[in-house]
């Protein structure tokens, strides 16, 4: 006779049920291994020359514990302890477009390009019994893929268009994909350290679009389906990737450019790629926006849209024309804006109160350096939001624009006014729009 009524065996069945579900052995089956280039970004990623590696797709991902290990080039590692592994935490990603991402990431060192083994497991001390390991492909000798040169975005409302120009590949890579791919800054998610009992988290970028790879043309069309929001800051990269015989990506750039959805009109608006500035103390101080753009002239405007502060410093590129006129035409704060020249060994105030629609003629020559100051610090306008300033300049001849151009930010650490940290920019000469940004 059954010591136990019904309700109590369906209870224990159920407790044993759970105890199953809450020890299962974590699978994978999508992993990757990936050399990648960012260009500096506001997503919270890692920027510059990187090595990217893990699974999108562990299975139970929120209950999981992992960490990944590499073999060095002529040790043995015959036990799972033996000290010679190189280890690595793993972390838990919830993107949109993968939900179960596990993933770890290095500066790119060669002598790190062999396969990693991803260990995963049900428990966070990674008892016998609860662990799988599973390996990546190697990255290998592959090159590292550089930027998209000329990015830009058209078309007002929330299905802009972007488009870009293909770089020069060199350094053992190709151009087998390019996709457009969207991340949500307004609303990140929390990245997880899944290495034991690690309470470590931090906040990035969640990924909520990749287009299919774009076969054809430079420019693509966002579409309506993704269900943009006026108001609300994404980032958009263009991803350039080399992959391996079997599809998968094997070298991979992303040029980064933030993206608020404005009502703006129907013109054309060069974007840089960011680079970030070093300070004295080595700290990073703020974005660097460089441009690549192709065939600017005397005759036409050439608008550019970096990220603002209180100013931003101009400066062309080697080979570049000089700046010939500059033109604010969008009202940020009073309006009134200062300019400066550089006279080769500091800055020369050369007109204070510029207004909105009025053009600064800097001469025939023009000149290689300048600066717009004097917009408040009121305006609250994000130095990582490209869509919050749209500059148009014009160039005294023809030619290439590779310039940078620097935002001037209020140094709000120091109590005294007119502190400013620079953090350098340069352009050619081309009028300036300015729009205020939708908050």
């Amino acid at each position: 006779m059954n010591m136990f009524s019904l309700p109590q065996r369906i209870a224990t069945v159920a407790l044993a049920l759970a105890t199953c579900a809450a020890t299962a052995v974590p699978t994978t089956t999508d992993t990757f291994a990936i050399r990648q280039q960012n260009s500096a970004n506001s997503n919270n990623y890692a920027t510059g020359d990187i090595l990217i590696w893990g699974s999108n797709s562990v299975n139970p991902a929120s209950t999981s514990y992992g960490f990944t290990r590499q073999c060095p080039t002529g040790s043995s590692c015959t036990t799972p302890n033996d000290p010679d592994w190189v280890k690595q935490a793993l972390f838990y990603r919830p993107y949109t477009v993968h939900p179960d991402q596990f993933f770890a990431s290095r500066p790119y060192d060669a002598n790190r390009t062999n396969s990693w083994d991803l260990v995963l497991s049900s428990t966070p001390n990674y008892a016998q019994g609860t662990t799988n390991v599973y390996s990546t492909q190697a990255v290998g000798s592959v090159g590292s893929m550089p930027f998209v040169q000329s990015m830009s975005v058209s078309g007002a409302g929330l299905t802009p268009t972007i488009s870009w120009q293909l770089p020069t590949v060199l350094n053992n890579v190709a151009i087998d994909e390019v996709r457009v791919r969207v991340f949500d800054i307004g609303s990140p998610v929390t990245t997880t350290n899944r290495n034991g009992s690690s309470t470590q988290s931090f906040q990035q970028a969640d990924f909520i679009y990749e287009s299919n790879p774009i076969s054809t043309g430079n420019s693509f069309q966002l579409p309506s389906s993704l269900n943009l929001q006026y108001g609300h800051q994404y980032s958009i990269a263009i991803a350039l990737t080399d992959t391996r015989a079997d599809g998968s990506p094997q070298s991979r750039s992303q040029s980064y450019f933030d993206f608020t959805p404005l009502n703006t009109g129907n013109i054309n608006v060069f974007l840089p790629t960011f680079q970030p500035i070093p300070t004295t103390s080595g700290m990073t101080a703020g974005p660097l926006y460089g441009f690549n753009i192709s065939g600017v002239s005397s005759n036409t405007v050439t608008y550019i849209d970096p990220l603002v502060a209180t100013g931003f410093t101009f400066e062309k590129g080697a080979n570049d024309p000089n700046f010939w006129k500059v033109e604010i035409v969008s009202q940020i704060g009073d309006g009134l804006y200062d300019v400066y020249i550089w006279n080769g060994s500091g800055w020369t105030l050369a007109m204070t109160g510029l207004a909105v629609n009025t053009f600064f003629d800097f001469g025939q020559a023009g000149v290689s350096k300048f600066q717009i100051r004097g917009i408040e610090t009121s305006a609250e306008l994000n130095p990582f939001d490209i869509t919050a300033f749209v500059t148009g300049l014009m160039f005294v001849g023809n030619g290439d624009f590779t310039g940078t151009m620097q935002a001037i930010i209020a140094d709000t650490s120091v109590p005294e006014p007119g502190t400013f940290l620079m953090l350098g920019v340069g352009l050619f000469g081309i009028r300036i729009f300015r729009r205020k940004r939708i908050v």
